[in-house]
């Protein structure tokens, strides 16, 4: 029998910590070193522990007298569907005619749980759709003229060379899905370019078959998302395309040498595509938890700026050995950006700003940003009154970093505001350092962005205070060893200080944009702006 919450709590052991000179350093030490307690056990989707962070931060909300801004008190309860296999097996047979290749999963093949409980034989023609992507600003449309009804349509990964990669990485993101499900078709199989041949080896992105699926769910308990209808999502291995493109207008080397020179355009593919599988889905729910802090200023207290930050880790290890840690307790992943959050609460309080400030922790980010787009979906406050987001995710705090990043900065005027309060911390703003990941599509900002509300997120930069780059170092390591790995825990050489100096800057980014006499705004020309706010104001772009 499951403990009560407040029970479990109060299990949780004393910690047994040196002192922390710096009062902000010691609370945000003791924010991250309850929610990455082993108590929480990962803060797993809809899992008690979960429910114990979101209880915490609601209770710490609520001591602070923060109105509550949930759909029930704090809390805004999000129902998902979680598919597993029922199946010991699941392949798809690809049958060309003379050939019948039979892909078992995670193998030669990579294919999700379905959508219903029960066993299924999806079976369809095929269509080639290039890069299967829509955008009419950019010109391009890889599914026009062709017919997709009842059909798979077999994409590219990834975008083109020459884009810019953050937009690239937004269309490759929505725009297959959409596309494929709005032409008619029932299911998505990736092929991989060479590009993405080389960055990431198959065997080990067919490590993640077999792995369950989330769904978010609307009021009425219908799936949501991109594509969110399609039946099937699966993607083959280079042997298994080959074998596919090889009666197509263009065998598979010919198609990934035109795609890396650019788009390429689509065909229809010979013989069908079967997979076999059986699903058991289970419904399960989890809380996005919001506060409100009331603007001071009777002419601006209408305009909200939001800090948002994950609560959710990605839970217990399967199959762990007996003795072996199986906790990936998140402290850095998101237990720093969830303790910023909460006295960047605590300090605004003190001293309100002229708008209103929305805290929000969201769930199911580790599940593709699940939470948060739920929320952009179904806010709880007007969404056109909302006109800036800060999103708080794994800051690397085991250096005294120098400099930060602010991601999505040079869209609109929001990055100025960083400056500004980086400078008061001593701080410089660097540019993004790793454009080619893409980052700013990869975070809970995101589904603000596609509501058209000017976003950063923000990250510690790889500058030390003494202009050297060992916090660069600093993040490699972390990504390599403990990057969503039980070792992603309180024992790793946190710089408290470096911490505190964080929350300030995030403290000092809201409360300029909740004190500005304008609101944010994008640049003119920008692609999102132009995109997700077409009506909004801009602003010229220094």
């Amino acid at each position: 029998m499951k403990k009560p919450l407040l029970a479990a709590a109060a299990a949780l052991p004393l910690i047994a910590a040196s002192p922390v000179p710096d009062p902000l350093a010691a609370s945000f030490r003791g924010h991250v070193s309850f929610l990455a307690d082993d108590l929480l056990e990962g803060r797993g989707l809809g899992s008690r522990g979960h429910e114990i962070a979101a209880n915490y931060i609601a209770q710490h909300f609520a001591r602070l007298g923060l109105q509550p801004a949930g759909t029930g008190g704090f809390f805004q309860r999000i129902r998902f569907a979680e598919s597993r296999f029922a199946s010991e097996r699941e392949s798809a047979l690809l049958d060309l005619g003379g050939t019948r290749l039979t892909l078992e999963n995670g193998v030669g093949l990579v294919v999700s749980p379905g959508n219903s409980s029960g066993a299924e034989d999806v079976s369809g023609e095929m269509v080639f759709v290039g890069y299967g992507l829509q955008d009419k600003s950019q010109g391009i449309d890889d599914f026009a003229g062709l017919d997709l009804k009842g059909k798979y349509a077999v994409v590219l990964s990834g975008a083109p060379d020459g884009m810019n990669s953050e937009i690239a990485a937004h269309l490759a993101r929505v725009s297959k899905a959409v596309g494929a499900e709005a032409a008619g078709a029932i299911g998505v199989i990736t092929v991989r370019t060479l590009k993405e041949a080389d960055r990431l080896p198959w065997d080990k992105y067919a490590s993640r078959a077999r792995l369950p699926r989330r769904l978010v769910l609307d009021p009425a308990g219908q799936p949501l998302g991109d594509g969110a209808g399609l039946k099937v999502r699966a993607a083959i291995d280079d042997a298994a395309a080959t074998a596919l493109f090889a009666a197509a207008p263009m065998d598979f080397a010919a198609v990934r040498a035109a795609a890396q020179k650019g788009l390429v355009k689509g065909f229809a593919l010979p013989g069908r595509f079967s997979v076999r599988r059986a699903t058991t889905v289970e419904t399960i729910s989890s809380p996005n938890v919001l506060a409100l802090l009331p603007g001071t200023d009777k002419a601006l207290a209408s305009e909200i700026v939001v800090i948002s930050a994950h609560s959710d880790h990605v839970g217990m290890k399967v199959g762990a050995k007996p003795g072996e840690d199986a906790m990936y307790n998140g402290a850095m992943d998101n237990a720093a950006g969830t303790a910023t959050l909460l006295e960047a609460a605590t300090a605004l309080v003190k001293n309100p700003p002229r708008r209103s400030v929305l805290f929000l922790a969201t769930t199911a980010e580790e599940s593709g940003l699940l939470g948060a787009d739920y929320f952009s979906r179904f806010p709880t406050v007007d969404v056109k009154r909302i006109v800036a987001d800060v999103n708080i995710d794994m800051p690397i705090l085991t250096c005294d970093f120098g400099d930060v990043v602010a991601f999505g900065g040079e869209r609109s005027t929001i990055g100025a505001v960083v400056a500004q309060a980086a400078r008061a911390e001593r701080l410089g703003l660097s540019p993004d350092p790793q454009p080619e990941e893409a980052v700013f599509t990869r975070s809970d900002h995101y589904p603000f962005v596609r509501k058209g509300v000017p976003s950063v997120f923000l990250k510690t930069g790889w500058t030390d205070t003494s202009g050297g780059q060992s916090c660069k170092e600093a993040e490699r390591k972390f990504r390599l060893n403990n990057y969503h790995e039980v070792s992603d825990q309180l024992d790793l050489p946190f710089d408290w200080a470096a911490a505190a100096k964080w929350t300030r800057l995030n403290i000092g980014i809201i409360r300029n944009l909740a004190n500005a006499k304008a609101a944010p705004r994008w640049y003119q020309g920008d692609y999102f702006g132009t995109a997700f706010a077409p009506d909004a104001p801009k602003a010229k772009k220094p």
